[in-house]
């Protein structure tokens, strides 16, 4: 999943007001797509026709008003064809007033988004860093192939003089005065070694010593909180080895699925208290339990009725994302007992 860069106050600009609410729609659809479909800011032009279903909005304006939008005839606009013309004009119309507002730029096989790449990251350049990411990857995974494959050992010692030569490396190295035999090396005085950083190194905000591997749900969801907190108007932190960390100890130490991982960043960075208190991803997995309890607190019985009800709720199940996340988590582990079993 990607993410588009857009300022909270974007709406409050004289051009987004000229275009009206649904130029603000189009052309933030059109943001969208461009990003994810890796055009640096192009938009076809019968793309551009389809991202908004117009017939859906007058079909719904109609109804609303009980039929009553006329055509110019002052006749009642209520069957399928004149709503039909009256998406058309309405979409054109629409588009229009993007490319007079210079939102949108005419180009001759469709549209540009103004100053796109003043913003987003181009196509080239997440090419590069998906390629970095996997070359990254591949890197771990051959370093992590050889320290874990232990050279042959010989079955006899060796006929030749190979053998005087080992024992000739032993008495020529240090040797300890007492016992004559070699002197061991000096003991790390970083007790956060590769293994008892899988045994002790589970306190929030603890460095790693040696790079991580490279996985895809820890990346996905140290991306989505810095998203979400650069979106709330913060400075957008940085993904650093503490971070990752703390998301993988998160995931596999604290059992949590990257589903519950991703729901909690979503509540906690909707919430207005909550969002000033989670800055970094050490601070979420210390505070998980609180943000748990507190979101279930809400649901069972202190979140107002009505479309307003809490940050991720969904009026037709009568819960949030957080919820339905704990709930798919649940089924998985039960799916797996019974298989265990």
């Amino acid at each position: 999943m990607a993410w588009v860069r857009l300022s909270d106050d974007f709406y409050d600009h004289p051009k987004f007001q000229r275009v009206g609410a649904l130029g603000v729609a189009l052309w933030a659809e059109g943001l969208a797509w461009s990003n994810r479909n890796l055009t640096d800011g192009r938009i076809p032009r019968n793309v551009a026709r389809r991202l908004i279903d117009f017939e859906d909005v007058v079909d719904m304006v109609a109804a609303t008003l009980g039929n009553a939008v006329t055509n110019g005839g002052g006749n009642p606009a209520g069957n399928s064809e004149n709503h039909a013309v009256a998406a058309s004009a309405l979409r054109q119309s629409t588009i229009t007033g993007l490319v007079d507002a210079k939102l949108w730029l005419e180009a001759p096989d469709g549209y540009v988004i103004h100053d796109y790449l003043d913003y987003q990251k181009s196509a080239e350049q997440i090419h590069a860093e998906r390629d970095k990411n996997a070359a990254r990857q591949r890197a771990f995974k051959e370093r992590r192939k050889r320290t874990s494959t232990p050279p042959p050992r010989p079955d006899s010692a060796p006929a030749d003089d190979s053998g005087n030569e080992a024992s000739n490396a032993t008495s020529n190295a240090v040797t300890d005065t007492d016992t004559h035999g070699p002197v061991t090396d000096a003991p790390n005085p970083n007790p956060n070694t590769s293994l008892s950083y899988e045994r002790e190194g589970d306190s929030p905000g603890s460095e790693i010593p040696d790079d991580p591997p490279t996985r895809d749900d820890i990346e996905q969801a140290c991306t989505a909180l810095a998203d979400a907190i650069e979106a709330n108007g913060s400075k957008r932190p940085t993904v650093s080895k503490t971070w990752r960390r703390e998301a993988r100890l998160l995931i596999d130490k604290d059992g949590r699925t990257l589903d519950q991982v991703l729901a909690a960043i979503a509540w906690c960075q909707a919430d207005t208290f909550w969002r000033g208190n989670v800055l970094s991803m050490p601070k979420l997995r210390e505070k998980y339990d609180q943000l748990r309890l507190a979101a279930q607190r809400e649901q069972q019985g202190q979140r107002p009725a009505g479309p307003a009800a809490g940050p991720g709720y969904d009026p037709a199940s009568g819960t949030d994302l957080f919820d339905r996340a704990m709930e798919r988590a649940k089924a998985r582990d039960a799916v797996a007992e019974g298989g265990a079993s």
